[in-house]
């Protein structure tokens, strides 16, 4: 357990003495007192008890053996220990090394050097006290402190989970439709301000109004969940894929080509088709896509535009068989 330290300086044995009884019959065990004749061996004992986990309470300073003022060692003391309280004997403290304490440190009280004159039991009593007082007052600062700080970050992760419900469809665990539009439309104008490639992909389930007619719709979500997985991996990190609704979902590639968009489209198709979702241990279940896909043009002024081509396509996709992928014909001939 941390002790408190009270420091007596003084070169004047008896009066060390006298400093000592003085205060041992007013403290308890918590407390330990400690007498120097040197102010330089002071500050290093004081040192000590610092490193040692203690606290230097008070200081009582009166002449010493040393070269060092007694404005250097409460300095020196102050820069570890702010706290402490000084009480130094007025017949030692010269204007010049008030003016350095005063500037740089603290001075608690200036007693005199004879004990009759003063209360100085009481005068110890009430640094004491001061000084407890200032501890409470510390360790409810930091309880407060801590529970601003547990509570600014359970705000915050609350902001973040908000933030994930109103930007995340709870089903596939992509984009919603309004992420997906907001994420997507500073694209499209950055593509087209810069005259830079860019394709958008719509995706449809083939037949999954079958899926949830044979299956259930429990064994539908997970298909769209599996789907949804599979495709994010399966795309850049630079993309933005979301869920439009149902078991439709679309994603905007930049900096991609008609030649680079199509060979994305294919391998998420492929990849799709070669996924199965295990029913029960004898049943599984097989599902393709369809896709269509569009290219931003100079003419394009938001995502409706290219997703209306986009969707065009899809349809040409369903109407070809399904499980294919088509690029929207007002696009086809730009890319040779």
């Amino acid at each position: 357990m941390a002790k408190y330290i009270i420091a007596c300086i003084e070169s004047d044995v008896e009066i060390l003495d006298g400093l000592y009884n003085k205060i041992s019959r007013i403290v308890d065990s918590d407390y330990v007192i400690e007498s120097y004749i040197n102010a330089e061996q002071a500050l290093i004992g004081c040192y000590n008890y610092i490193i040692s986990g203690n606290e230097i309470l008070i200081t009582i300073l009166g002449n010493d053996t040393s070269s060092m003022p007694c404005s250097n060692f409460v300095i020196e003391l102050h820069k570890n220990s702010p706290n402490t309280k000084n009480i130094i004997f007025n017949d030692v403290a010269k204007v010049e090394c008030l003016e350095k304490i005063i500037n740089n440190a603290s001075v608690y009280q200036l007693i005199p050097r004879r004990f009759d004159r003063v209360d100085f039991e009481l005068i110890i009593l009430e640094a004491i006290k001061q000084n407890a007082q200032e501890r409470r007052l510390k360790d409810y600062q930091k309880v407060l402190e801590n529970a601003v700080e547990k509570r600014t970050k359970e705000l915050n992760d609350i902001n973040i989970k908000l933030e994930v419900l109103a930007t995340t469809d709870s089903l596939s665990g992509v984009k919603n439709r309004r992420s997906f539009y907001e994420s997507s439309a500073p694209m499209i104008r950055y593509n087209r301000r810069e005259n830079k490639k860019l394709a958008v992909l719509m995706i449809d389930i083939d037949k999954f109004k079958m899926i949830n007619d044979l299956y259930g719709h429990s064994v539908g979500d997970d298909v769209i969940k599996l789907m949804a997985k599979k495709i994010e991996s399966t795309l850049r990190t630079s993309d933005i894929f979301g869920r439009l609704g149902g078991e439709e979902f679309a994603a905007v590639l930049p900096n991609t080509s008609e030649r680079g968009a199509l060979k994305a489209a294919e391998n998420i198709r492929q990849e799709i088709e070669n996924l199965e979702y295990t029913v029960n241990e004898k049943e599984k279940v097989k599902f393709t896509i369809s896709i269509g896909v569009a290219l931003l043009n100079s003419n394009d002024l938001d995502l409706d535009a290219i997703l209306h081509r986009a969707d065009l396509a899809l349809y040409e996709s369903k109407r070809n068989g399904r499980n294919k992928v088509s690029l929207s014909e007002c696009d086809s001939t730009k890319e040779k």
